[in-house]
C-alpha cells in the first residue's frame, strides 16, 4: 500500500511540474465542508479551495461554513486564527457529511488547523 501511495505521488508531481496539470488521485468527486465554530467572534482563514488552490479570508465572523461540491482534489486543509484577546476556535473538515478531522485552540490569536488526505 505504501508503494502505491508513493508511486501515485510521484506520478502526480511529475504531471504537475511537467505539464501544469492537477493531481487527482481520486476519480470520484465529493462534497467538502469546512466549518469554523467557537467563542471567538472573528478569525482569519486559510483553506484549500475547490480547485486545489489556497484562499485566505480576513475578519470572518464565527460560526462560518465553506462548502465545495464536486471536489476532486486529494488534499484538504483549513486553518482559522482567532483575532481576539480571548475565545476558542474550532476548524472541522467534513467529507460527504462525515467528520474527517477537527482541531480546537483556545486563547488570544491562537490557530486551529485541520487537514486530510484522500489518498
Amino acid at each position: 500500500m505504501k508503494k502505491l501511495i508513493i508511486i501515485t505521488l510521484i506520478i502526480c508531481f511529475v504531471a504537475l511540474f511537467s505539464i501544469g496539470g492537477t493531481c487527482n488521485s481520486s476519480s470520484s468527486s465529493a462534497v467538502v465542508e469546512y466549518k469554523i465554530t467557537g467563542t471567538a467572534s472573528e478569525v482569519d482563514v486559510t483553506l484549500t479551495n475547490a480547485t486545489g488552490g489556497t484562499e485566505q479570508y480576513d475578519n470572518v465572523s464565527v460560526p462560518h461554513t465553506y462548502t465545495f461540491d464536486n471536489y476532486t482534489h486529494w488534499f484538504l486543509y483549513i486553518s482559522a486564527q482567532n483575532q481576539g484577546e480571548s475565545g476558542s476556535v474550532t476548524a472541522t473538515i467534513y467529507l460527504n457529511g462525515e467528520v474527517v478531522n477537527t482541531a480546537t485552540s483556545e486563547g488570544a490569536y491562537v490557530i486551529a488547523t485541520a487537514s486530510y488526505s484522500r489518498l
